[in-house]
């Protein structure tokens, strides 16, 4: 398990988006924006509003990168991990609903109003390695991680 600190849970919030990769089962990448989420200690749950290209790749390949980054600082981090789509409806309602109010106050567009009222899955992520895309620091030494780099790659090819 791969613990996400406070300081980087704070600033994946203070972003309020990140983008989420996926890679279909003919190796054909695909990056989406998520700002429906919830940030815990060693999970990042969000809304997944839509059944298109991310939401099948989740199905024939559970393996995802998230990247969150601010172009101002430029800092940044990259988290690989799995996914699964949390089917417990209490607990799906619950996540669901924290994720909804937490948004929306911050996001008061008509747009994002809109979409929170549509039903959507609920996507768990677990952090298997994290990554700082920060230029001055070396962006392919882990910051954290429960694999070493190599286990990643083999589960990759599987």
């Amino acid at each position: 398990m791969v613990e996400i600190s406070s300081q980087i849970k704070e600033f994946i919030e203070s972003q309020g988006i990140f983008a989420v990769g996926t890679v279909d089962e003919n190796n054909s990448p695909n990056v989406s924006p998520r700002i429906f989420f919830r940030v815990d200690e060693d999970t990042i749950y969000w809304i997944d509003f839509f059944k298109h290209k991310s939401f099948r790749n989740f199905q024939t390949n559970p393996w995802v990168t998230i990247s969150v980054f601010n172009k101002e600082e430029l800092t940044g981090y990259q988290f690989r991990g799995t996914v699964s789509i949390i089917t417990n409806e209490p607990i799906k309602s619950q996540i669901r609903e924290s994720i909804i109010k937490k948004t929306l106050e911050k996001n008061t567009s008509p747009k994002v109003k809109q979409m929170s009222e549509k039903e959507g899955n609920i996507i768990e992520f677990k952090p298997k390695v994290c990554y700082s895309l920060n230029p001055e620091e070396h962006s392919d030494m882990c910051t954290g991680s429960d694999l070493d780099y190599m286990q990643i790659c083999e589960n990759l090819d599987k």
